[in-house]
């Protein structure tokens, strides 16, 4: 069985389009590899960001009881009087 340049031809085609499909497959692998370190960013950001509200609705409630102390403070020290 002789190969002939039809054959080699036709090998060729199948290479070239399996090699063509690996490209694709590459480029796409590394955009999602992009995205992803993307959405890792966002996600640390808003972590972040939760935190940071957080902290101050922490603080708020913190200045709110402060208020509410010195406010039974000074009603105790009235009730004394």
């Amino acid at each position: 069985m002789a190969i002939g340049l039809g054959d080699i031809y036709e090998k060729l085609k199948e290479l070239i389009i399996v090699v063509d499909k690996v490209r694709e497959n590459t480029e796409a692998i590394s955009e999602l590899k992009r995205n992803q370190e993307e959405m890792q960013a966002n996600m640390l950001k808003l972590i972040d960001g939760q935190h940071i509200l957080e902290r101050l609705e922490f603080k708020e409630e913190l200045a709110s009881l402060k208020i509410q102390m010195a406010e039974h403070i000074a009603a105790c020290e009235k009730a004394k009087a």
